[in-house]
C-alpha cells in the first residue's frame, strides 16, 4: 500500500532565512512542502529547490490568506503541519521608537500567525495536525535596544502557548520554537540612527552593533542546523516550548533560574547599558 505523503505549509520562505531552511528540512523528511513568499517573482533561489511548491502569501492580508487557503484546498486538499515563520525585526531605544513602525511589526509578528492559524485550523483539525510557531528567546529574555521586537515576540509566545491548550482537545499539537542566534538575514538593513540630542548618543555605537546583529554573531548557529533540529523536535511529538539555536539553551536557564538583576547584568555587560552615564 502506497505511503500517504504529508503536507506542510511554511510562511516566510525568503532565501537566507529560517523559513527557507525549514522548507528544505521538511522536504528532506519526505514532506510535500508548500513554501510561501510575499512576492513569488523574487523566489528564484527557492524555485531551484526540488519538490518544493511555491505559493504567494502576504500574512498581513486577510484576502491573501483566504486565497492561499483556497489554493491549498484545491491542490493538496489537506494539511498536516503549519509553520508560522514569517517575521520582522525592529531595533532601537524605546524612547525613539516609531509607534506606527511598531504596529506594523506587531501585524507581522503577532496578528499574522494567529490569523493564519485561524484560517488553516479546519484542515489541521481534520488531519490531527501540528502548528509550529517560530518565536524567539527575545520574547523571554529581553535585551535593551530592541524593546518593540522583544514585546512582539513575547506576545507571540503567549498566543502560541495559549493555542497549545485550546487546540489540544481538538487534536492539534502546538509547538513554540524559542529560537536563539542563527545565521540568517534577520538583521540585514537595520541601521539605527539616533537623534543628535538623544540621551543614548554616547553609546550609539553599541546600539548600532546590536541592530546589525554583530553582538549575536559569536553565538550564531547554522540556520540549516537549527531548522533540522526544529523539524526533528516537531516530528518527534514535542509540544509547547522548545529552545533551539545559538545561545537558546543558556537563555532558557537564565530565564528560569537566574535572578532578574543578575541576568540583566550578564546580558548587557557589553551592550552599552552600563557604560551610559547621564550628566545634566
Amino acid at each position: 500500500m502506497a505511503k500517504t505523503i504529508k503536507n506542510v505549509l511554511v510562511t516566510g520562505c525568503s532565501a537566507g532565512g529560517l523559513g527557507f531552511s525549514l522548507a528544505k528540512a521538511f522536504r528532506d523528511q519526505g514532506f510535500h512542502v508548500l513554501a510561501t513568499v510575499r512576492d513569488a517573482n523574487k523566489a528564484e533561489v527557492l524555485a531551484e529547490e526540488k519538490d518544493i511548491e511555491i505559493l504567494t502569501l502576504d500574512v498581513t492580508s486577510e484576502e491573501s490568506i483566504a486565497t492561499c487557503l483556497r489554493t491549498v484546498r484545491n491542490t493538496t486538499g489537506k494539511l498536516d503541519i503549519l509553520v508560522n515563520n514569517a517575521g520582522v525585526a525592529i531595533f532601537g531605544p524605546l524612547m525613539h521608537a516609531s509607534i506606527e513602525e511598531g504596529k506594523a511589526a506587531y501585524d507581522v509578528n503577532v496578528w499574522a500567525p494567529l490569523a493564519v492559524a485561524q484560517a488553516f485550523a479546519p484542515l489541521l483539525i481534520e488531519s490531527k495536525g501540528v502548528v509550529l510557531n517560530i518565536s524567539s528567546i527575545a520574547g523571554a529574555v529581553p535585551l535593551a535596544w530592541q524593546g518593540l521586537y522583544n514585546s512582539s515576540k513575547a506576545a507571540a509566545t503567549f498566543i502560541s502557548e495559549t493555542l497549545k491548550m485550546e487546540l489540544a482537545p481538538l487534536g492539534v499539537r502546538v509547538v513554540t520554537a524559542m529560537v536563539g542566534a542563527i545565521g540568517t538575514t534577520l538583521y540585514n538593513g537595520h541601521e539605527v540612527s539616533l537623534p543628535q540630542d538623544s540621551y543614548y548618543k554616547p553609546v550609539e555605537d553599541y546600539i548600532k552593533k546590536q541592530s546589525r546583529g554583530e553582538m549575536q554573531e559569536p553565538f550564531n548557529e547554522s540556520v540549516d542546523l537549527t531548522a533540522r533540529n526544529l523539524v526533528k523536535d516537531t516530528l518527534a511529538g514535542r509540544r509547547g516550548q522548545i529552545w533551539r539555536g545559538g545561545e537558546a539553551g543558556r537563555a532558557s536557564i537564565l530565564s528560569w533560574l537566574v535572578p532578574t538583576t543578575l541576568r540583566e547584568r550578564l546580558l548587557h555587560a557589553e551592550r552599552g547599558l552600563y557604560q551610559l552615564k547621564y550628566e545634566k
